[in-house]
């Protein structure tokens, strides 16, 4: 069983995710463009605070610090050194994620919002429905073509769909986490 990702803020405030701010990102250009977003302008306690996924372990703490609290540097490290996983919720949370350097965008997320927040930076999910190139989908996925890649995020039970012109996939469309923070 495989669903289209959700399309519009009525379909999301109908959904699980409500307590999530939402976000509905169109085609995603060379370079990542977030669109406006209903994101309260100060953060609040709850950007600070330990969560069941986000549990701000000792060795989160440690490897915050081992990266100067820095948030460009805590970034780079997620980006560099969590291998994607397609699938779909929450897994694994932040702490197994770290120790298995792996895991989904919501297992990610967690990992870096723990590793902000035990910085001392408020962080918080944001989940979407993004639309990636063809080309870049696959290219994410290690995949050879982008209907692979389709294939690879439904098998993971990630909502998605191709978007097509003349026959042909040009994007896809899914379901995202991702996180904002107040750097």
């Amino acid at each position: 069983y495989s669903r289209a990702p959700r399309r519009t803020l009525r379909e999301y405030q109908a959904s699980l995710f409500k307590v999530w701010p939402v976000m509905l990102a169109g085609p995603i250009p060379n370079g990542f463009t977030m669109p406006a977003t209903t994101l309260p302008a100060t953060p609040n306690a709850a950007d600070l605070a330990a969560t069941e996924d986000i549990v701000l372990t000792p060795a989160i703490k440690a490897q915050a610090a081992a990266l100067n609290n820095n948030p460009v540097q805590i970034y780079n490290w997620v980006r560099n050194n969590i291998e994607y996983v397609p699938s779909y919720g929450s897994i694994q949370g932040a702490d197994m994620t770290l120790q298995s350097k792996r895991g989904n965008d919501m297992d990610t997320a967690s990992l870096l919002i723990a590793l902000y927040r035990a910085a001392g930076i408020p962080a918080r999910y944001v989940y979407g429905t993004i639309q990636l190139p063809a080309n870049q989908a696959a290219n994410w996925l290690g995949v050879a073509t982008p209907d692979a890649a389709l294939q690879r995020l439904i098998q993971g039970g990630v909502p998605a769909q191709a978007v097509t012109s003349g026959g042909v996939t040009t994007a896809i469309e899914l379901e995202h986490v991702w996180v904002s923070a107040w750097v």
